[in-house]
């Protein structure tokens, strides 16, 4: 069985998406593959197909695709954890990820070691979850 843990990043913005995934890939190293998804509904394909451990979203405006696909996530596929990053933070939005159960948020630009460091405690906690899991 393989530790290996896949991180999906989702933004409409091509060279973004390319940034965080290499920095977050080369950071974390061998045990986790980080992919990119060209948009909402790609995720949500994968998500259904592919084991995903973690999505981090860029939920920009105007679309309104990325929340759709928070809330999918927070609804169909509980287990998989949502990290926003954003670089149109807003109290509005802020407000509004937080009711579609948002409970990671980061607002562009954010250096990679706070990204690393936030998606690091994430992939533990589901760690530790799964190990209690399987000892109960």
């Amino acid at each position: 069985m393989s530790n290996l843990q896949h991180i999906l990043v989702v933004d409409n913005d091509p060279v973004a998406a390319m940034v965080t995934q290499q920095g977050l890939q080369r950071l974390l190293g061998k045990d986790v593959e980080v992919a990119l998804a060209p948009s909402p509904g790609a995720a949500w394909l994968r998500c259904m197909r592919e084991a995903v451990d973690l999505v981090i979203v860029d939920p920009s405006p105007p679309s309104r695709a990325a929340a759709a696909l928070i809330k999918a996530l927070h609804d169909e596929r509980p287990h998989i954890p949502v990290v926003v990053l954003t670089a149109y933070d807003t109290p509005r939005l802020r407000t509004q990820m937080k009711r579609l159960g948002v409970r990671y948020y980061l607002a562009k630009p954010v250096e990679l070691a706070e990204l690393k460091n936030t998606v690091s405690g994430v992939l533990a906690s589901l760690n530790t979850a799964q190990m209690s899991s399987a000892v109960n």
